[in-house]
């Protein structure tokens, strides 16, 4: 069974029961029992509509929709206010405020009203897990999925539909019928919400193949071909291993194995990135945590591989002692760069002995090297190279610089040790570089491109989800009265805001891209906000009109001003006083969390 979360589930699997037994094997509907529509003519209609007169304009999601949608009148407009709460059924990223809102908003164009004490209502009011911020923006085709899913399923012959309702494997197999399906979020949702029992709470198709790729060992020389079956192996064979039941891939002790960024969307992960060309460089502006998730991935990086070399039985009792904790802090290893750094202290250089001669010593590099060859284990180590476009770094590598492309061959270098002998270096094939880079510095187009190609390169940009994630940890790093729930909705609106703030910059004649905040600048907010609580608060970073309270105001008064203030310091003051005053009225006025 995957139903474990975080979140208050059962609302959201009691409203998906009745969307399979009222609406998808009948034709009713998910707020009333006294209308009929989910009927495939409803829903052609609907797909007529919305599906095949696309609106490609720039106004949001909620503007386009109504005018499709509003002049159909009321039974198409209550079938798509539906569609879109199917849309929000798991989604814990988006408020449930906001997902009311705007399922309200849609039924509100005919009149009618969200019932707030109804299936629905209680179903929006949490999520099962995060859609990452790509669900919002693919917001058209995920709702459209959904239709088409719904239109197939009612060509079915109704013996066939029978069988499928019985069979989750059947029923997966009319899901993947419908075109698009493997690029849909939406499609994983839907069989986790309908069928929990079999299939798990992972909403990213890329996310799933990493579970599976991490606990590999646990499937039989025979395992079924398909992700998802192979998903089910794996957890029945966890649950027998570790003992229990209450199993979640993104729970600890399973999520640090293969999960090295939180990110949902699919795509290249850095871990696999790092296997690949083992040197990656993370880069972005300054405050989007890249040193964090340096060291996150060098820890996945290693536990994937102690799995691997202990086997799951093994592996997991050292969890358990905290042995696996201690093994992959002495495999990794941090040097903070700066422009004083030289190829003396990583390579190698001329030192005065104790005698007041001269000697060649190797530097941390060669060392670090002559370690991982005594150990004699193929288990990585992981140096990260911290701020690493602070350093000269084509004189700070020297040798290393060749090396880098030719794991394993061995270069000399100048001079010899103490006891006469050529000092070599040569790259083990188990040493993986991280480098991390602030744009703000300098940019990625500014290094030398032989040096550019011996690495892959991973932007980091701003991360809402990061943000709402640090601040719930900071919220009960200590005792507060206010429950996180309570605040965790005002915090994903700062989120929004300061996205909104960064699309100002990004799209910013004066600065640019390189000059994004940061989430981690925004983190004070947190304590400045516990400061500010008083007995009976009830509004906390924003007002009921949308417009910064004081913790809001002080982050960026404190934080965020003064650092936009240093970026346009070139700037004459007329300039810049309008710049920031125009970045201030974007940051200080809460736009909703999800379009």
């Amino acid at each position: 069974m995957a139903k474990y979360s975080e979140y208050d589930t059962e609302p959201v699997y009691g409203a998906a029961a009745r969307l399979l037994e009222h609406c998808l094997q009948g034709d009713g509907s998910l707020i009333s029992d006294e209308v009929t529509l989910w009927t495939l003519d409803n829903l052609e209609n609907l797909h007529k509509l919305f599906v095949a007169s696309p609106d490609d304009s720039a106004r949001s999601f909620t503007e386009k929709f109504r005018d499709q949608i509003k002049p159909a009148g009321e039974v198409i407009c209550r079938l798509a206010a539906e569609v879109v709460g199917v849309y929000f059924f798991f989604p814990s990223n988006v408020g449930g405020a906001r997902k009311k809102e705007l399922v309200g908003e849609v039924l509100g164009w005919v009149d009618q009203k969200l019932p707030a004490d109804g299936v629905l209502a209680k179903a929006l009011s949490q999520g099962i897990g995060s859609g990452g911020q790509g669900y919002n923006t693919r917001r058209p085709a995920e709702i459209a999925f959904i239709i088409e899913f719904a239109i197939a399923w009612k060509r079915l012959e109704p013996s066939e539909r029978n069988v499928a309702v019985r069979d989750p494997w059947q029923f997966m197999e009319v899901v993947d019928s419908v075109e698009g399906a493997d690029a849909r979020q939406v499609r994983h949702m839907l069989l986790h919400v309908l069928f929990p029992e079999t299939f798990e709470r992972i909403a990213s198709r890329d996310h799933k193949r990493r579970v599976v790729s991490a606990f590999a060992q646990l499937l039989n020389a025979d395992a079924p071909e398909d992700t998802d079956r192979c998903l089910l192996a794996i957890r029945n064979e966890l649950g027998a291993l570790l003992g229990r039941q209450e199993l979640d891939f993104y729970w600890s002790p399973l999520v640090e194995v293969w999960n090295d960024s939180g990110v949902v969307e699919d795509g290249f992960a850095t871990l696999d990135a790092l296997r690949h060309k083992k040197q990656v460089v993370l880069y972005g502006p300054p405050g989007t945590g890249k040193t964090y998730r340096a060291k996150r991935v060098a820890d996945r990086l290693i536990r994937a591989a102690l799995l691997n070399e202990l086997g799951p039985k093994a592996y997991f009792e050292q969890v358990s002692t905290g042995e696996i904790d201690t093994a992959i802090k002495a495999r990794i290893h941090r040097l903070q760069l700066h422009p004083a750094y030289s190829y003396e202290e990583f390579i190698c250089g001329l030192h005065i002995d104790g005698k007041g001669a001269t000697e060649y010593r190797l530097g941390f590099l060669p060392r670090l090297v002559d370690t991982i060859i005594e150990e004699k284990s193929d288990l990585p180590r992981v140096l990260i190279l911290d701020e690493m476009n602070r350093a000269d770094l084509s004189r700070m590598l020297g040798e290393c610089f060749s090396l880098l492309e030719n794991r394993g061959e061995e270069i000399a270098l100048p001079g010899r040790d103490s006891s006469g002998k050529p000092m070599t270096l040569r790259i083990p094939m188990n040493l993986f570089i991280i480098g991390t880079m602030n744009l703000i510095d300098q940019s990625v187009e500014q290094m030398d491109f032989a040096l550019r190609r011996r690495f892959l390169w991973v932007m980091c940009p701003f991360d809402g989800e990061a943000l709402v994630s640090a601040a719930r940890q900071l919220w009960g790093s200590d005792r507060c009265r206010v429950e996180w729930k309570r605040v965790e909705g005002d915090f994903v609106r700062l989120a929004a805001a300061a996205s909104a703030l960064n699309r100002e910059i990004h799209n910013s004649s004066l600065l640019g891209s390189q000059y994004e905040i940061g989430h981690t600048y925004l983190l004070d907010v947190v304590a400045f906000l516990k400061n500010d609580l008083g007995p009976g608060t009830r509004l906390f970073l924003w007002a009921g009109d949308g417009g910064a309270r004081r913790p809001v105001q002080q982050t960026w008064e404190l934080s965020l001003k003064p650092l936009i203030v240093e970026y346009l310091s070139g700037l004459d003051s007329r300039s810049r006083d309008a710049e920031v005053a125009r970045l201030a009225a974007v940051f200080l006025r809460a736009p909703s969390e999800a379009n």
